[in-house]
């Protein structure tokens, strides 16, 4: 789980806000957190649970994971906080206040970002209704640029919408260049760059076949 805190016993439980908020489905039962985003979706149940991640994200003193998980509740709704969040993330991936609360199976690695790309990823239905589309699209193309930065993994495909890939042109083009330069350098990146930049050169390709070959 990503949003977990040490009890007394050594042991990780969730922080009890986001337990009560996003471990809890609307039947008051427990759940998964991405089980309970998902579902929230349904019948506008996320206008609902909104304002507890909103104050979770808001709190600075609350615990990081569990800013991450309202984070990415937030951001999954289409909610402007999130994707603000988002903004400021990708602006200072260093010193995001939940780095390393998350971490892949295969790597070991902060997947953090990637769990952010996945919640813009997962937006799209509900950006009309709320007023966001454009802070969706800036959040996607905020993330693309830290491609050649971060691990993103599979999770990049998250991003890879037609409508995105497109606004998104000269941050792949830049990314891309940056990361095919990390790779031979003969630097040791401790996550798959490569299959990162595979994924983004083929949806270019997919969607902007000049603009790929350029990129390759």
């Amino acid at each position: 789980m990503d949003d977990l805190a040490p009890d007394t016993t050594g042991r990780r439980q969730p922080d009890p806000r986001p337990r009560a908020l996003l471990h809890t489905d609307f039947d008051g039962n427990p759940a998964e957190p991405d089980d309970v985003i998902a579902d929230a979706l349904d019948d506008d149940g996320c206008l609902e649970r909104a304002p507890g991640p909103i104050a979770i994200l808001q709190d600075r003193a609350a615990d990081p994971a569990g800013r991450l998980l309202a984070c990415r509740a937030l951001t999954s709704w289409a909610d402007p906080l999130g994707y603000d969040t988002v903004l400021q993330a990708a602006a200072g991936p260093d010193d995001v206040v939940w780095h390393g609360r998350s971490a892949d199976r295969f790597f070991g690695q902060d997947d953090t970002f990637g769990r952010l790309a996945d919640a813009v990823g997962a937006s799209p239905d509900m950006v009309d209704e709320r007023g966001t589309a454009e802070l969706r699209i800036a959040a996607a193309r905020a993330l693309l640029s830290l491609t050649d930065r971060v691990q993103f993994d599979r999770h990049m495909s998250s991003l890879l919408f037609r409508e995105i890939v497109e606004a998104a042109r000269d941050e792949i083009d830049a990314t891309v260049e940056r990361g095919i330069d990390r790779l031979v350098s003969g630097e040791r990146v401790p996550y798959d760059l490569g299959l990162q930049l595979a994924l983004l050169t083929v949806a270019m390709k997919t969607y902007d076949e000049p603009g790929a070959n350029d990129a390759s």
